[in-house]
């Protein structure tokens, strides 16, 4: 085998794999991920930590699943994220200083695999009889945060194998 044609054929490789890779790519953009609500009373606690350990755990596994951080209503919502619990997920990597908190909507609630509820026993009109979970073991996000973490982890790690098939 000459030069040109070794260095053809190496060409020829790499531009096939650049070619499967972006028909990859392609597939996977034009399929929507399914998502997961996550819902506290204010919607920057314990449903921004589920939020974002649960993508980040859910991005490991491979998994084209995410999830989002909502309040129970308008009314609850709150307006930022304590600093104190600031402070603890920007240690762990997860920068939420411009987070912008959003209360539930039913179409929220309609497009997602699931809907969990943590630590909120009240009525939320946005879910209507969509079933919901209830995570109601998870202590205050805001002032027991590695606790709370712990727990949302527990949490998350069987919804992940749920949605995961059992893997």
């Amino acid at each position: 085998m000459t030069s040109k044609t070794f260095a053809g054929s190496i060409f020829a490789a790499v531009a096939m794999t650049i070619i499967a890779q972006a028909a990859q790519a392609a597939e996977l953009a034009g399929s929507t991920p399914s998502s997961i609500v996550f819902i506290c009373e204010h919607g920057i606690s314990k449903s921004l930590v589920a939020a974002m350990l649960f993508n980040r755990m859910a991005e490991q596994r491979g998994l084209a699943v995410r999830a989002v951080s909502r309040a129970v209503s308008p009314q609850t919502l709150a307006s930022k994220v304590p600093p104190r619990l600031m402070q603890n997920m920007d240690g762990d990597g997860f920068p939420v200083r411009d987070f912008q908190p959003q209360a539930v909507t039913p179409a929220d609630a309609a497009g997602a695999a699931r809907v969990v509820v943590i630590g909120y026993d009240g009525s939320i009109d946005a879910i209507g009889n969509k079933g919901a979970e209830h995570w109601d073991d998870v202590p205050p996000a805001s002032l027991e945060y590695d606790d709370a973490k712990r727990k949302i982890t527990s949490h998350i790690e069987m919804l992940l194998r749920d949605l995961d098939g059992g893997r």
